[in-house]
């Protein structure tokens, strides 16, 4: 059986025919695509070639001085609309097929580097009525079919990719501005006094930040949205990702906001280091345990401070507020420095018996609250001896002292003292006797430094 190319399958189509073949067509590629269109072109201008001059040998036979009224109406071949009508399908799937392979080629495997695939929408209208377009010479309508229109109509959404970036950064809206970048001294946000200024982050509107710490390096960016669970409660969450690595960038990488500190973010549970808008001072509150607070920072910052001094709160005169214990070493001659609460500060005491701003032995003392005494017992190289103390006006004044050398065997006689001067063993047992029934309680190494749980 002779086999028919497809221009001549067409030719004789009808356009449910054409339509069915139409939906049937497969895929086709590029190169397809311009080998058919070829095909169409050179067929279509050469039959109309051939009808042009069939119609003129036949139909248009002119004389001289003959008169030419109206239009030649021409008929067209039949498979001349449905395959317009297939070229128009052809050359918008090509359209489509083709963008979308482009978008592809430019396209980063498993990224979105900004390019957004373009929206085509395709809008055909078919006509099948017949318009009037002149009258022959005897008045009759002159009328062609409708001409097909297709109308393409291809929109991009690029426009929206501005719109979802700026919804994507809305989030750090609340949080532009410059921040200070503080890290707590005890590790320990909590105490306010213990803030240390490391540097300045600017935040910016674009979710990006520069950071500048104190030496003036600078390092950048990016922040991201998040939220975290803590306690059964939903938290506002920041993850700054610097784009470079720098030894000198944020100890941790996540901050969190609560609405109680609106001015703050907090990196880490623990507290130990924040941003505080720039603008904004921490509220530090003026009382006992600020200022307890204030003067165990700046003994911890001095050099005095080692892997033994501890601290200690006793209300040695039973007025309500503690006073604050300091003990800076554990050996012989470390006593015990005292300080009371006055004004909004720390007040060292004061010592009538002497230029000495330490009371007590390795690190600790004696105190009496009931009596408001402080006492001392100390034993060093076989000589013993008790010392008391009457705290009174934020003032230490020595009332007794006793004092024996039974442990030292480099004496013969054993000497007993009261206040300095020697009494026999009776009269000195007998004050020994009268100070051991008072409530003695020893202080002054309660608490390390680094723990202010006491003050908070």
């Amino acid at each position: 059986m002779k086999e028919k190319n497809l221009f001549d399958i067409l030719e004789d189509a009808e356009n449910d025919s054409m339509k069915r073949l139409i939906e049937k067509c497969p895929e086709i590629s590029d190169e397809q695509l311009d080998r058919i269109f070829a095909k169409s072109e050179k067929k279509f201008r050469d039959q109309k070639a051939e009808k042009e001059r069939t119609e003129r040998s036949e139909n248009i036979k002119m004389k001289n001085n003959d008169i030419v009224e109206g239009v030649e109406h021409s008929k067209r071949p039949a498979w001349l609309t449905p395959l317009s009508t297939a070229a128009s399908i052809l050359l918008i799937a090509g359209i489509a097929v083709g963008s979308t392979l482009m978008l592809k080629r430019n396209t980063k495997p498993g990224g979105d580097d900004g390019i957004v695939t373009p929206a085509v929408t395709v809008t055909t209208s078919t006509g099948t009525g017949t318009n009037t377009v002149s009258t022959d010479k005897n008045g009759s309508a002159i009328t062609v079919p409708k001409t097909t229109t297709t109308t393409t109509t291809v929109s991009s959404s690029a426009g929206t990719a501005e719109n979802d970036k700026a919804a994507d950064t809305k989030f750090i809206e609340p949080f532009v501005g410059r921040w200070r970048y503080e890290m707590s001294s005890i590790n320990n946000l909590d105490i306010p006094e213990s803030a240390v200024y490391m540097g300045t982050a600017e935040i910016n509107s674009d979710g990006t930040y520069t950071y500048t710490d104190i030496s003036g390096n600078v390092t950048h960016g990016t922040i991201s949205n998040a939220t975290e669970e803590i306690g059964g409660t939903e938290l506002q969450c920041l993850d700054f990702s610097e784009n470079e690595f720098s030894a000198n960038d944020f100890l941790f990488n996540r901050a969190y906001y609560v609405e109680s500190r609106p001015y703050e973010l907090h990196f880490g549970n623990s507290n130990i280091a924040r941003l505080v808008r720039e603008g904004h001072t921490v509220t530090v509150e003026t009382n006992w345990k600020s200022a307890y607070r204030r003067e165990l920072l700046s003994f911890m910052n001095s050099g005095e401070i080692n892997e033994d001094s501890r601290w200690d709160l006793q209300d040695i005169d039973n007025d309500g507020t503690p006073e604050l214990l300091i003990s800076r070493a554990m050996f012989h001659v470390a006593g015990v420095r005292v300080y009371y609460y006055e004004n909004g500060s720390a007040m060292p005491i004061r010592y009538t018996n002497g230029d000495s701003y330490e009371y007590g032995v390795y690190g600790a003392m004696q105190i009496c609250p009931e009596e408001s005494l402080v006492g001392v017992y100390n034993i060093h190289m076989g000589y013993e001896y008790f010392d008391t103390c009457k705290y009174e006006n934020h003032s230490i004044t020595q009332i007794q002292i006793l004092g024996n050398n039974e442990n030292n065997r480099d004496y013969e006689e054993v000497v007993y003292s009261i206040d300095h001067k020697d009494v026999s063993m009776e009269e000195y047992d007998k004050a020994l006797s009268a100070r051991s029934t008072k409530n003695w309680k020893v202080v002054g190494q309660q608490y390390y430094f680094g723990d202010f749980s006491p003050l908070l």
